[in-house]
């Protein structure tokens, strides 16, 4: 009996303690105006944002780091409903404004934020600024300011061109359901025009295009997205945020100077041209241009003709550049292949004369390769082998003609005594190998080899894990002063406008300068 005494007394304290915490609800709260709360962050910026578009949402949090608890007697945004930004806090919409939070002693509240910027009525964007007000139960007001710019933009819905049109408004189009230029029809896009694909959307083109930028001057061609997945990598710097250009079998003269296309799931994919729209000009010229940064092919030409000079085309998914028969010239072109986003990226550089078939009842396809050229360029990634070539075999009569003069390549040939590449290796007239010269001169192991980035010496910015790139010529680039004098000549300027020396010019589209190395170290020009 004396033990089940104590046993009910222990367990009636034990009551009275539990009731006695549970009646203490109103916690120990001050208001002494020295207790403020802790932002993580004073300003809230949000990437530049197109007016009449919500942005993404930002996340924040609010802190009590004091030892005792906090009352906040009502939160709203300066501007009120008229403010175009919209924020929750603890799991409440502010509008107008809500009252009578509480956080407890070192604990904390989330803020969501997200703004949809109104039209500026200007060209430029325009910084737009509200700021949340906290109003604490001492008095004290506090501050959270939010800030984006807003960026007026031409919205596009499924747009079809029928008859010859010319963009040119300095403000981006944002382009949904996809563009369409009909046959027959000559779009052109003037110099410093910006179009933003939104996800999935593309560009098709039965008619003519025509991309007029100029080298301080360009047109940009990009997924819409202007916010960051992470806070160090826009989405601008991610593959597949839209489609990229097909230039259908119809499609014909197109032209493409100046002109930065990036983060599409393709670049430009040429398809074979019918007959009777053929002319003697390429189906495609592109000149002083790039193409950065695309989850399959960045240049894909199918049997037709293509001229590509003092460009740019890197980091594919598929290949930087697939020839599928046709006609081609490649001059001051720089191709490379450092694909970050996955280790089964194709090559800087494939051609062929046959696509094999799926199946046996389907048949090969043949597409005789009449005569691909590149003179002074620099084609190159972080393989040993990036440049592919396959041939129908045993039919001598399908063209297979491949040239490559004062080039810098990696392409791994085998034995440089070995017979049987004695046919490959004459395909390459005055060019550097950096492959074969490091396999002569090193001999290294193979788990040397296997760490190795093999073209990234060349260039002055190779960052994966930043994703920035910057594809001009580093002072040890093997690409320096191995170019040929005429075709300087058609181009006599670089990519960017640099004169190019009478002889021994660089291979690719930049011309190696000395300062540029300390200039542009670290930056990145890659957009």
């Amino acid at each position: 009996m004396h033990r089940l005494f104590h046993i009910c007394l222990s367990l009636v304290a034990l009551i009275l303690c539990v009731c006695t915490a549970c009646t203490d609800i109103d916690g120990d709260f001050t208001t002494s105006p020295t207790a403020r709360l802790t932002m993580e962050m004073d300003t809230v910026p949000f990437d530049t944002v197109f007016t009449g578009i919500t942005s993404s949402t930002r996340r924040v949090k609010v802190y009590n780091h004091n030892d005792k608890d906090l009352r906040i007697t009502q939160v709203s945004l300066s501007q009120g409903e008229d403010s175009p930004f919209r924020v929750n806090v603890d799991g409440q919409s502010v509008g107008s404004g809500i009252g009578n939070l509480e956080i407890m002693a070192h604990d904390s509240l989330f803020v969501f934020c997200e703004v949809t910027p109104k039209d500026n009525q200007s060209e430029l964007p325009t910084v737009v600024r509200d700021s949340i007000v906290f109003l604490l139960e001492s008095g004290v007001e506090q501050y959270m300011v939010l800030e984006t710019w807003g960026q007026d933009v031409v919205i596009l819905r499924a747009p079809r061109i029928e008859t010859d049109e010319t963009w040119a408004d300095p403000r981006p189009y944002v382009i949904y359901d996809s563009l369409v230029v009909e046959e027959g029809v000559t779009f052109m896009i003037e110099q410093g025009v910006t179009l933003c694909f939104h996800d999935k959307a593309f560009m098709t083109v039965r008619g003519q295009l025509l991309i007029e930028g100029e080298e301080d001057n360009p047109v940009t061609l990009r997924g819409d997205r202007t916010d960051r997945i992470f806070s160090y990598l826009p989405y601008d710097r991610m593959d597949a945020q839209w489609g990229g250009i097909t230039l259908t079998c119809r499609s014909k003269d197109n032209y493409i100077a100046y002109t930065n296309l990036r983060a599409a799931t393709w670049g430009i994919d040429l398809q074979p041209q019918d007959e009777d729209v053929m002319t003697d000009n390429p189906q495609l010229t592109l000149v002083h241009s790039s193409i950065h940064n695309v989850r399959n092919d960045g240049l894909r030409a199918r049997y037709t003709s293509l001229y590509v000079a003092n460009s740019e085309i890197s980091n594919a998914g598929g290949n930087c550049v697939s020839l599928l028969g046709g006609s081609a010239l490649f001059v001051h072109t720089t191709l490379a292949q450092f694909y970050p986003w996955s280790g089964q990226q194709g090559k800087a550089l494939y051609f062929t004369n046959i696509i094999k078939a799926s199946s046996e009842e389907e048949g090969d396809t043949i597409l005789p390769l009449h005569q691909a050229e590149f003179q002074n360029c620099l084609i190159t990634g972080k393989t040993t082998d990036e440049i592919q070539g396959t041939s129908v075999e045993d039919r001598e009569n399908i063209d297979f003609k491949v040239n490559f003069l004062n080039c810098l390549v990696n392409i791994d040939l085998g034995d440089v005594n070995d017979e049987k590449t004695a046919s490959a290796r004459s395909l390459f007239t005055n060019c550097v190998n950096e492959t074969e010269a490091f396999h002569q001169k090193e001999r290294p192991e193979q788990s040397q080899l296997d760490s190795l980035v093999w073209g990234k010496k060349n260039f002055l910015t190779i960052d994966n894990e930043n994703y920035c790139y910057d594809f001009q010529l580093d002072s040890l680039s093997n690409a320096r002063g191995i170019g040929a004098t005429e075709p300087a000549k058609l181009f006599p300027y670089d990519r960017y406008t640099r004169p190019r020396p009478e002889k021994n010019p660089d291979a690719g589209c930049y011309q190696y300068f000395l300062q540029e190395k300390e200039e542009n170290k670290g930056s990145n020009k890659r957009k």
